[in-house]
C-alpha cells in the first residue's frame, strides 16, 4: 500500500495543467542592464547598456537568427511596451553571431532619451512623464539570456 501511495504522490508531482512546459536554456549566461542616468528630465538622455557574461571556461559563440543580438525595451507601468513602438525591432534577416571569451563580458549599449525611439533628446517623440522599466533579452540557438527590468523615471 505504502509502494502504490508513493507512486501516485510521485505521479502527481510530474502532473501539471496547461500544456508544455518550455526546457530551460542548455547554458545560463548572467544578464544585466544598467543606466548612466535613472531620472530623465526633458533634453537628457540616458545610455542603457546590456552586460552579457561567460562564466564558462571556455570561449563562446551565440548565434542569432537576424542581425539583432542584444534586443532592449522599454514599458510604462501598466506594462505597454513604448520603445521601441510595439517593441518591433527592424533586423536584417541574416544570421548574426556573438563571441564571447571565457570569463568575459560583452556589452551593448544604446542611448534613450525618453522617446518613443532610441537615440539622442529631439530625435522622437517623448514618452509621458512616469516611471518606465527598461529590460533587454537575447535570443539565440539553444540560449535565452534576460536581463530583469531596471526602473527610468522621466519628467
Amino acid at each position: 500500500m505504502r509502494k502504490r501511495v508513493a507512486l501516485l504522490a510521485a505521479l502527481a508531482v510530474g502532473c501539471v495543467e496547461g500544456g508544455d512546459i518550455p526546457s530551460a536554456p542548455e547554458q545560463v549566461f548572467p544578464t544585466t542592464i544598467t543606466a548612466s542616468d535613472q531620472e530623465l528630465e526633458p533634453g537628457e538622455s540616458t545610455t542603457l547598456t546590456v552586460h552579457v557574461a561567460n562564466p564558462l571556461d571556455g570561449a563562446v559563440r551565440l548565434t542569432f537568427p537576424t542581425s539583432c543580438q542584444a534586443l532592449i525595451i522599454v514599458r510604462n507601468q501598466q506594462g505597454r511596451i513604448t520603445t521601441p513602438p510595439n517593441g518591433e525591432y527592424q533586423c536584417a534577416s541574416v544570421p548574426s553571431q556573438l563571441f564571447i571569451a571565457a570569463g568575459d563580458t560583452a556589452r551593448f549599449t544604446v542611448v534613450w532619451a525618453g522617446g518613443v525611439q532610441f537615440g539622442a533628446p529631439g530625435t522622437s517623440e517623448r514618452v509621458p512623464p512616469g516611471n518606465y522599466f527598461a529590460s533587454a533579452e537575447l535570443r539565440a540557438a539553444g540560449v535565452t539570456a534576460i536581463a530583469f527590468p531596471i526602473l527610468i523615471v522621466v519628467h
